[in-house]
C-alpha cells in the first residue's frame, strides 16, 4: 500500500476546507509514530521544564487560596510573591518560549524532509535534527522580530492613550480588531519561514501576500483546528482540577505540592504534543494558497512528464506472447 504524505506532490495540492482538515488527520495518522518520537526527543524535555515552572506558580496561588478559605484574617496576599513564585514564573516563561520554538521547528523540519527527499522509512530524529540545527538562528530571529513588533505596538498604543486620554476607549475599539486581523496572516509566518528558507522579513511579507483574499478561510481553519486541539487538551487538564480541589479541601495526597507539579507537567506536555494539529492544518493551508496563487505543484508535475520510464500497455485479450487457439 502506498504510504501517505511521503512525496512532494502529496502536499502541493489545492484543497477545500474539509479536505484540509481531513489531510491534517490523515498525515498525523500516518506519521504519528516517527513524528511523535521526534517530539519526545526535542520538545518534551522543555515542556517538562515549563510544567515545573507552572507547578511552582500554581502551588503558591492554590495554597494561598486554601489558607484564605479557612482563615481569611491570617493570610497576607503579598506572601504569594516569594522566591518560588518568581523562579517558577521565570521557568514557565523561558520553557514556554523554547518549547514553542522547538515544536514549530521540529514539525516543519519533519515536513521539509518529506518534501525534499523520498524516504523508504520516515525521517528519524537524527535526520530531523540535522534539518533543524541550521535554522534555529532564523527561528529565534523571527520570534525576536515578532516580539519587538509587539512591544513597539504596545508602547505606541500606551503613548497615544497617555496623550489622548479621552479617546482611550475609541483607540481600543480600533486597536483590538486591527491586532486580530493581523494575527491571522501571521499564523502562516513560520510555515513560510521554514518551508521556503527565506529571511524573517521576506517571510513576513510573503505571509500577508498568501493570506490576501483568503483571510476568512485561514481564520476558519485556525478556529476549527484550535477547537479540536483544545478539546483534546482538556483531558490533560483534568488532573489540575483534582489538585485544586485537593488543596482547597486538604486531601492528603492531592494537596501535595509534588502532585501539583506533576499535574502541571502532564498538562503542558499534553498541550504541546497536541499542538501539531494546528501546525499541520497551517501547513496544508500554506500549500493550498501557494497552489492557488502560483501553481508550483502543477508546474512540477508538468516538468516531470516524460522523465520517467515509458508506460507498458497491458491488454488481457491481445498479448504479444499469446499464441491463440489453432
Amino acid at each position: 500500500m502506498h504510504a501517505k504524505f511521503t512525496h512532494e506532490a502529496d502536499f502541493r495540492q489545492e484543497r477545500d476546507f474539509g479536505a484540509k482538515i481531513g489531510a491534517t488527520f490523515e498525515f498525523l495518522g500516518a506519521h504519528w509514530r516517527p513524528l511523535g518520537k521526534c517530539l519526545l526527543y526535542f520538545v518534551l524535555p522543555i515542556a517538562l521544564l515549563m510544567g515545573v515552572g507552572m507547578g511552582l506558580v500554581m502551588n503558591n496561588m492554590l495554597n494561598l487560596m486554601g489558607d484564605a478559605q479557612r482563615n481569611p484574617q491570617a493570610v497576607d496576599p503579598a506572601s504569594m510573591f516569594g522566591a518560588s513564585y518568581f523562579s517558577g514564573m521565570g521557568l514557565a516563561m523561558l520553557g514556554g518560549m523554547l518549547a514553542f520554538l522547538m515544536l514549530v521547528n521540529t514539525v516543519y523540519a519533519y515536513v521539509r524532509l518529506l518534501l525534499t527527499s523520498e524516504f523508504a522509512t520516515p525521517p528519524a530524529p537524527a535526520q530531523v535534527w540535522l534539518a533543524m540545527k541550521p535554522r534555529l538562528g532564523r527561528v529565534l530571529a523571527a520570534f525576536g522580530l515578532i516580539l519587538v513588533a509587539y512591544v513597539v505596538i504596545l508602547l505606541l498604543f500606551a503613548g497615544i492613550v497617555a496623550i489622548l486620554d479621552g479617546l482611550a476607549f475609541l483607540l481600543m475599539v480600533v486597536m483590538i480588531p486591527a491586532m486580530f486581523y493581523l494575527a491571522v496572516p501571521m499564523a502562516l509566518y513560520f510555515p513560510v519561514l521554514l518551508l521556503e528558507d527565506g529571511g524573517p522579513l521576506a517571510a513576513l511579507r510573503r505571509s500577508f501576500y498568501l493570506a490576501h483574499g483568503k483571510w476568512w478561510s485561514t481564520f476558519g481553519l485556525l478556529l476549527v483546528a484550535g477547537l479540536i486541539q483544545g478539546m483534546l487538551t482538556i483531558v490533560f487538564a483534568l488532573p489540575q482540577y483534582g489538585v485544586m480541589f485537593g488543596k482547597m479541601l486538604k486531601v492528603p495526597v492531592l494537596s501535595s505540592d509534588a502532585i501539583g507539579v506533576v499535574a502541571q507537567c502532564l498538562y503542558t506536555s499534553g498541550a504541546l504534543l497536541t499542538y501539531p494539529i494546528s501546525l499541520m492544518a497551517l501547513v496544508f493551508q500554506y500549500f493550498n494558497l501557494v497552489e492557488r496563487k502560483e501553481g508550483v505543484g502543477l508546474r512540477t508535475l508538468v516538468n516531470r512528464l516524460g522523465s520517467g520510464p515509458a508506460p507498458v500497455a497491458h491488454n488481457q485479450a491481445y498479448r504479444p506472447d499469446e499464441e491463440g487457439e489453432y
